[in-house]
């Protein structure tokens, strides 16, 4: 063996000096490093709950279409005391195909936030969104899963799941689209209905009036028609913007036929340019608006101009109580409607018409908050004889009509054992709101 040479140059055996040291630190730090071995990260769950939904949509559409039918009625007319065993058989198979799908619906409607990632400029040219009717169904099947847990007696369950729609509608109106917002607002009327036909059977007043609190926390900015109609408007003056960056060499003419939700023409360029011409002039465009690039141009900042005005006009007035938003929306959009294109999207942007349709949802959740204080407050002799006995379950004061201000009507059925509450209909301006009706009588439930 040759004896150690100290001459070997210095820079090295600093080198191994430090590696040295470096061993000496680790091994003092993890002194049972040797015994350990290293693990792949675990799978987390995505937080955004669009990913979710996206999935839950992909499950329902590979079922039978056949099955999937009886999804296209409101919720309230899929079970019914009059439903068959064979109705029952149907929704018992829907929801066995549909396993996947409402697992990874619960799964999205616990998460916090839903993004789908919507590129606001593809929906320049399209007004068809491909999530909104799926989400909506999806609704109405995890509202049949929350009755079959009902059917059980598994009523906890049966809560939560009918809670996680209502949050898949919240997710839906805090979208960026009119059309989102209001396939939420129909995803809610779905949940709301469930929550009442629950707390009218469920044996629990215990349970009932948790899931009262839990409805009450959740209620306020369900939706806000301001916000909504403006984003809508915007895109509206977004789609102008880019239908005239694309003219006259772009693809200007199918831009239009889309937004006009036209038929397409079987014909080549010029057969596009002349039709988009012929559906826009039917609507009231001039036809001179298409000679040069400076017309065009002309014509969209007029057009531009208008929207700009409405959305701020709409805003304002949809800020009020849903009777001053009603009139107020309607007597702008009569004084804008002369000038504006008359194609559909127009029409959705009427703000009279977007008050009343979220007016009729804040009645309907009105009567969930009275139908859950209602049954909260039934004993063994049936539910209570007047609202006033549930007042305090709903903070000392009763909910009245957003219609109109007008009570509840409330009417005890088969000597308190069942139980019709109700909004009357009214007539605000030239709009009529429709009575919201909701009755229980003692049946058994169809069983799941």
């Amino acid at each position: 063996m040759n004896p150690v040479d100290f001459t070997h140059p210095a820079p090295c055996r600093r080198i191994s000096v430090l590696v040295l040291a470096l061993v000496i630190a680790v091994s003092s730090a993890h002194p049972s490093l040797a015994d350990e071995s290293l693990d792949l990260p675990l799978p987390r769950t995505a937080t955004n709950a669009a990913l979710h939904y996206q999935r839950a949509i992909l499950f329902l559409v590979a079922v039978d279409p056949a099955k999937r039918e009886v999804l296209g009625k409101p919720i309230w007319e899929i079970i019914t005391p009059d439903s068959t065993d064979a109705d029952i058989s149907k929704v018992d198979q829907l929801l066995i195909e549909s396993r996947h799908a409402i697992r990874s619906a619960i799964v999205g409607a616990n998460q916090l936030q839903a993004d789908f990632g919507l590129d606001i400029r593809q929906y320049m040219l399209t007004a068809a969104l491909p999530h909104t009717q799926p989400m909506v169904d999806l609704a109405k099947l995890n509202t049949l899963h929350g009755m079959q847990r009902e059917s059980t007696g598994d009523w906890k369950s049966a809560a939560e799941i009918h809670l996680a729609t209502a949050r898949m509608g919240r997710h839906m109106t805090h979208q960026t689209t009119l059309d989102e917002a209001l396939a939420g607002v129909e995803i809610l009327e779905t949940a709301y209905y469930a929550l009442g036909q629950w707390a009218t059977q469920c044996p629990d007043t215990a349970l009932i009036e948790q899931v009262l609190d839990l409805v009450a926390a959740f209620s306020g900015r369900l939706v806000d028609p301001a916000r909504t109609l403006y984003f809508e408007a915007s895109i509206s003056q977004m789609r102008l913007d880019a239908m005239q960056d694309a003219f006259p060499d772009g693809p200007w003419a199918e831009m239009v036929i889309e937004s006009l939700n036209e038929e397409f023409p079987n014909e080549g360029p010029e057969g596009m340019r002349a039709a988009a011409i012929a559906a826009a002039t039917r609507r009231g465009v001039p036809k001179e608006a298409f000679d040069n690039q400076e017309s065009f141009s002309r014509f969209m900042n007029k057009i531009r101009s208008l929207y700009v005005s409405l959305a701020r006009e709409s805003a304002a007035c949809l800020t009020q109580s849903p009777p001053s938003s009603i009139r107020q929306g309607e007597a702008v959009y009569q004084k804008y409607k002369p000038k504006l294109l008359n194609t559909e999207r127009s029409s959705k942007l009427n703000p009279g018409r977007i008050a009343a349709l979220f007016a009729v949802h804040e009645a309907e959740l009105s009567l969930t908050h009275l139908i859950l204080a209602i049954s909260a407050a039934k004993t063994s002799d049936g539910f209570p004889s007047t609202l006033d006995a549930v007042a305090d379950k709903l903070g000392g004061e009763l909910p009245t009509s957003p219609y109109d201000g007008s009570p509840f009507v409330y009417e005890l059925l088969d000597g308190g054992k069942g139980f019709s509450i109700a909004v009357q209909a009214a007539s605000v301006g030239e709009v009529e709101l429709p009575e919201i009706k909701f009755e229980h009588l003692p049946v058994e439930p169809a069983a799941l």
